[in-house]
């Protein structure tokens, strides 16, 4: 907020890039279960309405966690099903088109969408000492403790090629670790209140309708006819067309289902496809897929985790955004 100097171009800049980087080596997940809440926040404090910052926060931690294998977790998919992808592998085929293209072009589209909003006016005038006695760090031991732990957890996420664990069950074991050392004499408290609960059942529903839509054979029946009118195309097009389609039909189809279990759905495809057409790489199909899968995830709110993440956390912050829209 310092940085920005005043601007809201500014600050919305700062705001995607510090996402966009931090989901490229957290996930866009996490990323967004830390950025959102502050951003509210500031928004509040700044007395504009958030949901501009949000949007272009959620655009950014979706394209910065395709970079890396652990940033979005069709990577992770990818990376753990076929053997000859690694994490240095992402960093050297998708990562430098992230940075260099997307990112800058989603930077771009941002500021012009939102041109009016961001310059109709002023931003106020903030004293610094007055913001950090209102924002004070309130208890530096328990801080530390939640930083150590939060410190590892991330490097067991750098280290998962080595470990080959879920990182979901690295995430659960260093919260139970942090609630057990910082609260352990209100546990209840936490896991009550400070739990996205209506998020994660609404995960739960939405897998399950997915994979009811994969066991009627929906997402087969895509895979099967995009491998079958690639395979009838000439030679010399058959790379083109299989990176095109691959890429187009994965955006399109994770806008709409989630692009966890189409990019598992679609492992199997590539592989098959790339086993029996001699011109097309295992790797450059699954650059194509994620790409589309991780790019697609911006089409909806159902597109990504991080989409209904923000808008979880957005509905559970209702009360300071309406304050801030009647300050106004």
């Amino acid at each position: 907020l310092m940085a920005s100097k005043g601007s809201f171009n500014r600050l919305i800049v700062l705001l995607c890039l510090l996402t966009a980087v931090a989901s490229a080596f957290l996930d866009n997940v996490t990323t967004m279960l830390l950025v959102a809440p502050v951003t509210i926040d500031m928004c509040d404090i700044l007395q504009v309405d958030p949901r501009p910052y949000l949007i272009a926060e959620v655009l950014l931690s979706n394209i910065g966690g395709t970079a890396t294998l652990i940033g979005d977790p069709p990577n992770l998919i990818i990376g753990s099903s076929i053997a000859d992808i690694g994490f240095v592998d992402f960093i050297v085929n998708i990562l430098p088109a992230i940075f260099l293209f997307c990112i800058p072009a989603a930077l771009a589209l941002v500021l012009w969408i939102y041109r009016y909003y961001l310059t109709s006016s002023s931003m106020k005038v903030l004293d610094t000492q007055i913001l950090k006695k209102t924002y004070p760090i309130y208890d530096q031991p328990r801080l530390m403790i939640a930083g150590t732990v939060t410190f590892f957890v991330i490097i067991l996420f750098f280290l998962h090629p080595v470990h080959h664990k879920d990182t979901a069950w690295i995430a659960l074991i260093g919260a139970l670790i942090t609630i057990a050392f910082t609260n352990p004499h209100d546990v209840q408290d936490a896991l009550r209140n400070h739990v996205e609960w209506d998020t994660l059942l609404f995960f739960a529903g939405l897998f399950v309708l997915v994979e009811v839509c994969a066991a009627l054979g929906l997402l087969s029946f895509i895979g099967e006819a995009l491998a079958g009118y690639i395979a009838k195309q000439d030679e010399d097009s058959q790379l083109a067309i299989a990176i095109t389609l691959i890429m187009w039909v994965s955006a399109i189809t994770s806008a709409f289902l989630d692009n966890i279990p189409y990019t598992a759905t679609m492992i199997p495809v590539i592989q098959i496809l790339s086993s029996s057409v001699d011109t097309l790489p295992l790797p450059t199909l699954a650059w194509s897929l994620s790409f589309g899968a991780c790019l697609g995830g911006n089409g909806t709110l159902l597109g990504a985790s991080a989409n209904i993440v923000t808008a979880g956390i957005s509905t559970n912050k209702e009360i300071g955004r309406a304050s801030c829209r009647e300050r106004v």
